[in-house]
């Protein structure tokens, strides 16, 4: 039996997906031998393309039909996870996105990151080490849902987390005319609950 599900994450794609997992209806395949059915049907029956998407060779793929115990710090492994996690459920996901952002829905996140701070008059801060936890506002989690819908990048997903922190924690007492942007430079935990 596969080790159970870790909500955290180093970056932000993972981290909605995970927090996606909170709202199943179903659990997703447990064995290995079942996530890699699951996700060759999700790959059109095509192991080749599924290997070039989780990144991992294709003999290593085939060797998970056969494995009965995993193990968890096992990189194959950890890219079925989370290809599963991404790909489980995607209409349960959209109605709870949906119902989140109909019911004023609240979205905090708990991180610890190296967070960079550049003012108008172009000085910027070295980069530093921040654990916080925060509630963000509606627009953004808007934002962000709608990005990971399209499968935007990491690098668009951290832009829009950027924004959101220096809005709802660095910004929140300032004037609006102060021109200011926060960088997220590097993730060492991110966790997201809604």
């Amino acid at each position: 039996m596969p080790p159970p599900l870790r909500l955290s994450a180093a970056t932000v794609q993972e981290a909605l997906d995970r927090a996606d997992a909170r709202h199943w209806t179903r659990n997703p395949p447990r064995s290995p031998r079942a996530r890699l059915a699951f996700l060759l049907r999700q790959a059109g029956g095509d192991q080749t393309a599924l290997a070039t998407r989780l990144d991992v060779p294709v003999c290593d793929l085939d060797s998970l039909r056969t494995v009965r115990r995993p193990s968890e710090e096992d990189p194959v492994q950890q890219a079925v996870e989370r290809d599963i996690i991404r790909l489980w459920q995607p209409r349960v996901r959209h109605r709870a996105h949906t119902t989140i952002l109909h019911n004023n829905g609240q979205m905090m996140v708990s991180f610890r990151a190296w967070l960079g701070f550049t003012a108008a008059a172009g000085s910027s801060d070295d980069p530093r080490l921040r654990f916080l936890t925060l509630s963000l506002q509606a627009p953004y989690i808007e934002r962000l849902f709608a990005a990971r819908h399209r499968n935007a990048s990491e690098d668009e997903l951290r832009r829009i987390l950027s924004d959101t922190l220096g809005a709802c924690y660095f910004h929140r007492t300032r004037p609006a005319h102060i021109a200011e942007t926060v960088t997220l430079d590097r993730i060492d935990y991110l966790e997201f609950y809604y």
